[in-house]
């Protein structure tokens, strides 16, 4: 697994969520911050995407993991840096 293969993975389920939810999906893409920029996206989804695009990779992806925020919570990250923190916990993890 790379980041490459990540981003397009979730991507694809943020686009799903945003299809789902009623809101526009064009234009994500790895700037995106999905925080800040995806209307509708708020906390309460942030678990569900995190769980479809783990079982989208076939990776665990700890419950204590949020993919969409810095390591302190202060800062929304882009899908470029969830990507990255996703292939990061896929190997400590053997994933």
């Amino acid at each position: 697994m790379n980041i490459e293969d990540v981003k397009v993975k979730l991507v694809d389920v943020l686009q799903e969520i945003q299809s789902d939810s009623g809101y526009e999906t064009s234009g994500i893409s790895g700037a995106t911050c999905p925080v800040t920029e995806l209307e509708g996206f708020e906390s309460p989804l942030w678990p569900d995407a995190i769980g479809m695009l783990a079982e989208s990779l076939g990776v665990d992806i700890p419950h204590s993991t949020n993919i969409f925020v810095s390591e302190d919570g202060k800062r929304p990250l882009t899908i470029d840096e969830s990507a990255d923190l996703v292939c990061k916990v896929a190997a400590q993890k053997g994933s």
